[in-house]
């Protein structure tokens, strides 16, 4: 492979999967333009149309979204598209200024990676026939002014012909599948009222599957426009419209589950971590289980108990950051001019240090180390958030800093059971939230089991929070389930009941 590539008046590094191995990189769902956080796409789904304060609210929460991901990340790919046509990204550099320098030292830094599916390179030879006029001509003297490092899933012809089918394949896999969904985990991560809700939405699903298998039956490809054509949107109009039809059953849950995979499908297949917006369905929704796994040939898990989390939780101990807990400063002024000075600090590379070593290790044991697991963690993205006020407050003199009471929260998912722990600084100890029952899981002989870390703010007095990021940081393998589950949730009987959360965080999960 060429260590550079010259196209016309652009100059960029090939890159593959194997290059990004060993870095905390992401694919951010929020920059695809057919995402709405679960409100939004309720207010959607009444009015029948995307309405002007809908679509500023979301440009506004999708810029927030793809803002933390290059400040929690090492690198953030990008689809080449979003660089030309998605204004939470090129409103960077329409102009000059602080935060178009920032802009393009990311980029040549390999911070913010374009992703490539069959193009040679990251600016179009010919302008693109929808209206992005504004945003393309940002990027193209972007492009032409500054190296970067592109990536693509092989960058021999033929071998990439073959993996974009495969990817393909995977998403077909994934909808022809949706009648084995399990109602109970349906009900947890589609944040559905009750159970026949969520029988009535697999009803649903189990019609869309039988469509998919009948298409995939005739050889007939099946893409997200076809999905969205026949179930999502009102029949006749253009999906990039966003037309959502109220009328065509649990259309907003067929929606956020094909949105969830499409995204899912470009980090698996170059093997980084999929970021799931706040207020939307985390990966948990796919109900990627061990047989799943296995049959993409991924190592077999490590075991885990009720005796072992027990003890991985009596173990973990937040009390020498409750300081830090009491005063965290939010995130919401920061431009991208300051993310990029805060990775240039110190504090933001110990942050990274430590997430790397806790990812690396994924261990039990580590998660729990008081030098270098959750404690560490927690610790260092504070101090970082407190170095990236510093630098924001630089820029805006005179404007008083927002702040809020934070807490941290250990999730644990147990196949369709989650079993969250909530330490602040106003508890001795944690409060506990149990969402889903152990009886769910009576059939299965073994089951996965993510362990998620997380930082929130508290909503007022109690346990009411809202979390603003969270990071799945153990995948496990639990034999006889149920028996386990009822055994933890019995053992944790005595913390206190924490009152229910307002939405997920963010997520960074990957496949294993």
């Amino acid at each position: 492979m060429a260590d550079t590539i010259d196209e016309g008046d652009v100059s960029f590094t090939p890159m593959e999967a194997g290059d990004l191995a060993g870095s905390i990189t992401v694919v951010p769902q929020a920059l695809d333009n057919q995402w709405f956080d679960r409100r939004l796409l309720a207010e959607v789904m009444r009015a029948g149309e995307v309405t002007g304060a809908v679509h500023r609210e979301r440009s506004r929460k999708a810029r927030t979204e793809y803002l933390r991901a290059v400040l929690g990340a090492e690198r953030v790919v990008v689809n080449r598209a979003y660089l030309y046509n998605n204004p939470e990204v090129y409103s960077d550099y329409l102009r000059d200024g602080p935060d178009r320098e920032a802009f393009r030292d990311l980029l040549q830094d390999g911070v913010i990676v374009p992703y490539l599916l069959h193009e040679p390179s990251p600016l179009p030879a010919e302008p693109p026939s929808f209206q992005v006029a504004e945003g393309f001509r940002a990027w193209r003297e972007v492009a032409e002014q500054t190296p970067m490092s592109c990536l693509r899933l092989s960058w021999d012809e033929k071998e990439n012909a073959e993996l974009a089918r495969n990817v393909a394949k995977e998403f077909n896999a994934f909808v022809n599948n949706l009648t084995q969904l399990e109602p109970e985990a349906l009900k947890r991560d589609l944040d559905l009222d009750d159970m026949e809700h969520a029988r009535s939405v697999l009803r649903r699903l189990r019609v869309v599957g039988r469509w998919v298998h009948d298409e995939l039956d005739a050889d007939r490809l099946v893409i997200r426009q076809g999905l969205y054509e026949r179930f999502v949107v009102v029949d006749g109009t253009n999906v990039a419209d966003r037309r959502y039809d109220p009328g065509k059953p649990h259309a907003a849950e067929v929606k956020q589950l094909i949105d969830l995979k499409y995204a899912a499908n470009l980090a698996d297949a170059v093997d980084v971590f999929c970021l799931t917006p706040a207020d939307s369905p985390r990966r948990t929704a796919l109900q990627e289980g061990l047989a799943a796994l296995r049959g993409r040939g991924r190592d077999e898990l490590p075991g885990t108990d009720a005796d072992q989390l027990l003890t991985l939780l009596r173990n973990l101990a937040f009390e020498d950051v409750q300081r830090l807990l009491e005063s965290v400063p939010t995130l919401d002024r920061l431009s991208l001019a300051d993310i990029r000075s805060t990775r240039r600090e110190k504090e933001w590379r110990d942050y990274r240090d430590a997430l790397a070593r806790l990812m690396n290790s994924r261990s039990v044991e580590a998660f729990a180390d008081h030098d270098t697991g959750a404690r560490a963690i927690t610790r260092a993205y504070l101090e970082m958030l407190r170095k990236a006020e510093q630098i924001s407050a630089r820029r805006r003199t005179g404007e008083a800093a927002d702040r809020y009471s934070g807490v941290t929260e250990i999730g644990i998912d147990i196949g369709a059971l989650t079993i969250t722990l909530l330490y602040s600084p106003e508890s001795a100890g944690p409060a506990v939230e149990v969402v889903g029952t152990a009886a769910g899981l009576t059939a299965a002989r073994a089951t996965r089991v993510g362990i998620r870390w997380g930082v929130g703010r508290l909503l007022g007095r109690g346990t009411r929070r809202r979390i603003e990021t969270t990071v799945k940081l153990l995948d496990l393998r639990m034999d006889n389930p149920a028996r386990e589950a009822r055994t933890l949730i019995d053992r944790l009987a005595n913390r206190p009941t924490a009152e229910p959360g307002d939405g997920n965080g963010q997520d960074m999960s990957d496949e294993a």
